[in-house]
């Protein structure tokens, strides 16, 4: 006898990430079966966007597990300025026939959708990444407000970050802001509140898990 089962996501994130599968499975708690790929980190810093081949074959092979939907669970679309991320999904969706979302798409089009103004910006790295993810939002028709970066240079390290000082950073940015993103989905936003004090806390991973669900007809 074989028990029915869950339906199953397919979740394309980087090879040096810690945080995404912990998030997801913690966000499906059992409404959902998620099936990983890992894509090698230096292939989403080929230039001005992705090395293509790399996420096609990571979606065939998720595509065989007999996924609804794909997510590319990470945050670089925004600093590459989103164009590459929309390249890409059409690119999987040719391949495989699957949805495809990524956490940049789906952070810019909820920020849009929910009128936000002003944001407050938690990034993992330095000044300069925090300028250009934040000139990419604006560019976007997306105010970004104060900025925090907590200095980060080595991707993994980001999961070390202990969620204290990560609230506190965006306890720092969220004074008269609509909103706060946490940038990265190395970081370990989903273990925050939803909200701060009335402003709502927009963790990145969390952002790509619901519009994978929302893609595959589960939100």
């Amino acid at each position: 006898m074989t028990s029915p089962l869950l339906p199953a996501l397919g979740v394309i994130l980087p090879s040096s990430n810690r945080v995404v599968e912990r998030a997801t499975e913690a966000r499906l708690a059992g409404r959902a079966d998620a099936c990983y790929a890992r894509v090698p980190y230096r292939s989403m810093l080929k230039g001005a966007g992705y090395d293509e081949a790399v996420f096609l074959a990571a979606a065939d092979l998720l595509a065989e597990a007999g996924v609804a939907a794909l997510c590319w669970n990470a945050t670089r679309g925004a600093a590459l300025g989103f164009k590459p991320d929309e390249d890409l999904c059409r690119a999987v969706k040719a391949r495989t026939g699957l949805p495809m979302v990524t956490t940049a798409l789906a952070a810019r089009d909820r920020m849009r959708r929910e009128g936000f103004r002003r944001v407050g910006l938690v990034v993992q790295g330095d000044a300069e990444e925090a300028d250009l993810v934040a000139g990419r939002f604006g560019e976007s028709g997306i105010g970004i407000g104060a900025t925090a970066h907590l200095g980060i240079a080595e991707n993994r390290d980001a999961a070390a970050v202990a969620p204290a000082r990560l609230a506190a950073a965006a306890w720092e940015v969220g004074e008269g802001a609509d909103a706060v993103l946490i940038w990265s989905t190395n970081l370990p936003g989903w273990r925050l509140p939803a909200a701060l004090d009335g402003v709502p806390l927009l963790d990145s991973t969390g952002l790509g898990t619901q519009a994978l669900l929302e893609a595959a007809g589960l939100a």
